[in-house]
């Protein structure tokens, strides 16, 4: 740096610089590299909200009955080594072979989101616990499938629910009903904390939130479908967005590096309702899939419920919602409303 100062203030010329800069090699820009999204970057997912967005009527009354459950429930968490998901990344070389529908396939055979096969790579195994998620994500096609209850049962893999997503990169990030490994038919993948995120120290999306008592029958886009048993009208139905207060100073309230992360991502992107559990729970994703888990090595000695649990949930807000009856959207057609119908 030094050299080419000098060689500047004798008057040599800004052409010849960025030749000699390019010629030596050591010095030239390196090419940065772009890593595969998940979903179109318009996609509810990767678009952040607006800072005047409208906040539903009912938005005190949900948030409420959400706080409750958090503290009935045994309090917060995040799921990351159980009942979380593990990403199993393959190469455009990893053979494809029939997984099974043990639930006895699904109607819509016309459907994108129909799978037949998947490149299921030697070692997938899904996460621990009874849903046995696993997603399997392949660059070089663009393409991601996801499983629910997955197994290698005697005649080869099977699940009892999943999806197959084409151009992920391109893709709104919402599965057309009946498919999909989640309760709401939102992508599992969707709304994940990723070792990715950590690696990066910031999260650019929505996370995504379950929840124990889930609104019956009523669902709102982006969710396409419900689970829900609970007849509470504040109870949050699948589907349902909600952001932290844009108002809060998140830096000032001195939150464990995760909590804090997850709460800039909560206040920029908002947190969408993705599934019915047995906890008000976040999703990291499980380290079996990438082959190392960056999620103990940031929450330390730290208690990891303490941690979940310091995220400012009284500041949460509800976006308005779309509300459709009953259990299914079947109106929400993927190839003609990548933005969602009723």
């Amino acid at each position: 740096m030094r050299i080419l100062f000098r060689w500047l203030t004798a008057g040599l010329s800004l052409a010849l610089l960025v030749a000699l800069s390019v010629a030596g090699g050591a010095t030239a820009t390196k090419t940065p590299v772009v890593e595969p999204q998940w979903f179109s970057p318009t996609s509810f997912w990767n678009r952040p909200l607006a800072t005047n967005q409208t906040i539903a009527p009912t938005s005190g009354a949900v948030v409420a009955e959400l706080i409750r459950q958090k503290d009935a429930y045994g309090g917060p968490w995040m799921n990351i080594e159980k009942f979380s998901i593990p990403v199993f990344t393959v190469g455009p070389n990893v053979p494809q072979v029939v997984v099974r529908d043990s639930d006895g396939g699904s109607p819509r055979a016309d459907s994108p989101n129909r799978w037949a096969k998947a490149p299921v790579p030697p070692n997938a195994r899904p996460a621990d616990g009874t849903d046995a998620h696993i997603v399997i994500w392949q660059p070089s096609s663009d393409t991601m499938w996801e499983f629910w209850v997955f197994q290698n049962g005697p005649h080869g893999p099977e699940a009892r629910h999943g999806a197959k997503i084409p151009q992920v990169s391109r893709s709104a990030g919402i599965i057309e009903a009946p498919y999909g490994a989640t309760a709401s038919g939102l992508p599992a993948v969707g709304g994940l904390v990723t070792a990715r995120d950590l690696r990066k120290g910031r999260i650019d999306h929505v996370l995504a939130l379950a929840v124990p008592e889930v609104r019956r029958e009523t669902l709102t886009l982006p969710a396409t479908r419900t689970d829900g048993s609970s007849s509470d009208p504040s109870a949050p139905l699948e589907g349902a967005r909600f952001r932290l207060d844009p108002a809060l100073d998140i830096d000032g309230l001195g939150l464990h590096p995760l909590a804090r992360m997850m709460a800039k991502a909560a206040q920029r992107y908002g947190i969408v309702v993705r599934d019915h559990a047995g906890a008000v729970a976040f999703y990291g994703e499980d380290p079996r899939g990438v082959g190392v888990d960056r999620f103990t090595a940031l929450i330390g000695d730290a208690d990891r419920e303490g941690v979940i649990e310091s995220f400012p949930w009284d500041r949460l807000q509800m976006l308005p919602p779309r509300p459709f009856c009953c259990w299914q959207n079947w109106d929400y057609d993927v190839r003609i409303a990548p933005a969602g119908r009723r």
